[in-house]
């Protein structure tokens, strides 16, 4: 018959709570019991990166845009115009400014929205895309 690891103590008897077993083997306290389940950072630094990562999506102020990247969403949006005044809704990708609602004016994140533009309305200087309206302030590009 194989021999096993724990032959030599299978058969003994299950210790007692007397004091004489107490003193041998002393009972471990609740907090060193809760040191052996504590969690542990596999990872290290982990957590700051998503911290630091999440505060900086959080703190990214709104880009003032060049002449150049300026002349070229007014002439998307010159484009847009005549299609619309055309009775066509072309479908477009937009990248625009979302202010948050707790932080400093302008600090937000930028968003990328694709659909069918509904209306631009140089009154109120708002493009619609489906439902949603953005202020032409905010808009970074424009593409067909």
């Amino acid at each position: 018959m194989p021999s096993f690891n724990y032959d030599d103590i299978i058969n003994l008897s299950y210790p007692r709570n007397d004091w004489n077993t107490l003193i041998k083997h002393p009972r471990m306290s609740i907090e060193n019991r809760a040191k052996i389940f504590a969690p542990f950072a596999a990872l290290r630094g982990h957590s700051d990166a998503i911290e630091e990562t999440a505060e900086r999506r959080l703190t990214i102020r709104q880009d003032e845009l060049m002449e150049d990247s300026r002349l070229e969403l007014d002439e998307a949006l010159g484009a847009l115009a005549e299609h619309l005044q055309q009775g066509e809704h072309p479908v477009v990708k937009v990248s625009y400014f979302v202010q948050d609602r707790v932080l400093a004016e302008g600090v937000g994140t930028y968003e990328e929205l694709e659909g069918t533009v509904a209306k631009l309305d140089a009154i109120t200087q708002t493009i619609q895309i489906v439902d949603k309206v953005i202020p032409l302030a905010n808009v970074k590009t424009l593409t067909f």
